[in-house]
């Protein structure tokens, strides 16, 4: 069998060992058309025909629901900082009145009257309920607003989202029953005076006539014509402040519903757009 020689045409190699291509280069195909490659006479040095595609997956920087969540939380902090600091601060008056005042000098006609500080029959239960009311309110704010912070980077549903749902509704439901309350008791004792003949008769003890509540006691001994005006008018203030926490209960009862609200809405959105990573 005779062999057939092919004349094969190599590259000359020069002395500084410098490669002279002999042939037209060739490109170079991968199996991928995204990552085809070209050969620029020297092996070393590729670069890609094509940028290769990536897959970027991208994140809001801030959950749509965000503000309204933590602001409505904050709100109800704010609100039930604010209740509690007055209802403590009627407290620390009833406590002084007690063990330091003790009574006051009543100037009815005729011989002056001392009228122990606080009545008989003093119903308190309103201002622990309204207390707790507060609270409860404050932390939950925080918790509030700890959940919305947490759900500004989330790409799926919290799992506090639904139980901070639950306790605010809890809130709404607490803090509605306390405003009743209050606002019950209250109106049963308002327009209640104390009389002369009843305090005279029981001097040295506690008022013995009707319920009372701190407010409705302190706005009928205001009505009495008190020889210390300067007490007069220091009663007038705590007075105001006890005022202003029974109305506060009204807007944390508000904010509490809003607050419930928002967090329902911004749950049942999420289970809606939930965004599930590769």
């Amino acid at each position: 069998m005779t062999s057939q020689l092919r004349k094969v045409n190599l590259p000359y190699i020069s002395p500084d060992l410098a490669p002279i291509p002999a042939m037209q280069s060739v490109p170079l195909l991968s199996k991928s058309p995204s990552q085809n490659w070209l050969a620029t006479g020297d092996t070393q040095n590729l670069r890609p025909t094509s940028p290769v595609p990536r897959t970027i997956t991208t994140m809001r920087n801030t959950s749509p629901g965000f503000w309204p969540l933590f602001a409505s939380n904050a709100l109800l902090s704010i609100l039930s900082i604010t209740n509690l600091a007055l209802i403590s601060s009627m407290v620390a008056f009833l406590l002084d009145q007690k063990h330091n005042v003790h009574s006051y000098l009543i100037n009815w006609p005729g011989d002056p009257v001392p009228l122990n500080v606080l009545p008989e029959n003093l119903w308190l239960n309103q201002g622990h309920e309204s207390n707790g009311v507060a609270g409860y309110g404050f932390f939950l704010g925080i918790f509030g607003m700890i959940t919305a912070w947490r759900m500004r980077r989330a790409v799926r549903s919290l799992k506090s989202l639904p139980l901070l749902a639950f306790l605010q509704l809890l809130a709404a439901l607490f803090t509605f029953t306390a405003l009743i309350f209050v606002f019950v008791v209250t109106n049963q004792t308002s327009g209640q005076e104390i009389h002369e003949d009843v305090a005279s008769s029981s001097i040295g003890s506690n008022y013995p006539e009707f319920k009372w509540t701190p407010e409705t006691w302190m706005k009928a001994v205001l009505d009495l014509p008190m020889a210390d005006q300067e007490r007069h008018n220091h009663i007038k203030d705590n007075v105001r402040n006890m005022e202003a926490w029974r109305c506060i209960l009204v807007l944390i009862f508000i904010v509490d519903v809003i607050a419930f609200g928002i967090t329902l809405m911004t749950w049942l959105r999420q289970r809606r757009n939930t965004v599930v990573k590769g």
